[in-house]
């Protein structure tokens, strides 16, 4: 005789809240061999425990074998309830934490290689007002270059990032929070070094190689940089500025970072008329997961600072965003 599985009750155990924590692993990772490193659990466990969540809820979670891995309408609708607890359950542990006063939670943030320069106060203060005020907490701060940033974020090995890169992506919560000012800069035995600004056209720009740069940008200067010829590629800040020091490159780098190598007589701007812009910085975490309270605060204490620094308003309104050069702009 078959037996009917008995209906869920709603009453959750350790286990089955253990079991929902691998069930969104394995649904993030995309499957469950994909799962393995995740887990740190072989194919054949991490299928019985998933059996054996099925078998809990009464339900199927997702259909698995050679045609893929893919949810069941069921399965999409537990997911979602899943994540959502979960983040509901590491909140209440923050909550009550934080009401001794004692938030033991990880916060890792990932930063743009140049903000090191451009925001140097304003995060040291951030820093020093958590710390002061969550000794507990347990904080991961990397810089890194803005394409690692987003692939960090979204995989979930950092909570926060803060770089001038605007990539929409639905699953994303993207905040804008202050700018950089940008400027174009050449080495000290370029062809251009020595030459008057005065006289400089942006037809005499074109006939030098670029350092790549993706750069927030309005229309204006969109018209600016457009014909630009690259001819290298560097994946960060500092990468960036090695091309130009080697006087074989012009970049778009910010003004603040470049300063210290401004002082030393390696590099100046090229200051004409539309050569300077403002990069737009942005605040980002992933939707899917809420933040914890200790990035929730860090976020906000992060806003506070940035806020208070800035000089330059944001301006959301008309902005592009294109790779320079470009044959045209791309709206963002």
């Amino acid at each position: 005789m078959k037996l009917i599985p008995r209906p869920f009750r709603g009453n959750l155990s350790e286990a089955d809240i253990a079991g929902l924590r691998e069930f969104v692993e394995i649904v993030d990772a995309g499957g469950i061999t994909a799962a393995q490193a995740r887990l740190g659990k072989g194919k054949s466990a991490i299928s019985l425990g998933l059996s054996r969540l099925e078998n809990r809820l009464a339900m199927r979670l997702c259909e698995r074998g050679r045609s893929g891995f893919s949810l069941t309408e069921q399965g999409q609708m537990v997911h979602s309830a899943a994540v959502q607890l979960l983040a509901d359950i590491g909140r209440f542990n923050d909550f009550v934490g934080a009401a001794i006063y004692k938030l033991e939670d990880t916060v890792t943030l990932l930063a743009d290689d140049s903000f090191l320069f451009e925001f140097t106060e304003p995060l040291t203060r951030a820093i020093g007002r958590i710390g002061d005020r969550y000794p507990d907490l347990n904080l991961n701060v990397r810089m890194t270059s803005p394409d690692h940033i987003y692939a960090s974020v979204l995989e979930g090995t950092a909570d926060l990032g803060f770089t001038t890169l605007d990539r929409h992506n639905d699953a994303l919560a993207i905040a804008p929070v202050c700018e950089e000012q940008m400027g174009i800069f050449c080495g000290k035995a370029h062809p251009l070094f020595d030459c008057d600004d005065e006289t400089l056209t942006p037809e005499e720009l074109r006939q030098y190689g670029f350092v790549a740069a993706e750069v927030t940008q309005e229309e204006i200067y969109s018209e600016f940089v457009r014909g630009l010829k690259i001819r290298a590629r560097a994946p960060t800040i500092l990468s960036r500025m090695l091309l130009v020091l080697s006087s074989r490159y012009l970049g778009i780098v910010p003004i603040t970072f470049a300063q210290h190598w401004v002082e030393k007589g390696d590099i100046r701007e090229l200051r004409i008329e539309g050569s300077r812009t403002h990069n737009i910085c942005y605040l980002v975490h992933r939707k899917a997961r809420p933040l914890g309270l200790g990035g929730a605060i860090f976020r906000g204490i992060l806003i506070d600072e940035l806020s208070a620094s800035t000089t330059v308003a944001i301006r959301t309104s008309d902005v592009r965003r294109a790779e320079i050069p470009s044959s045209r702009a791309v709206k963002s």
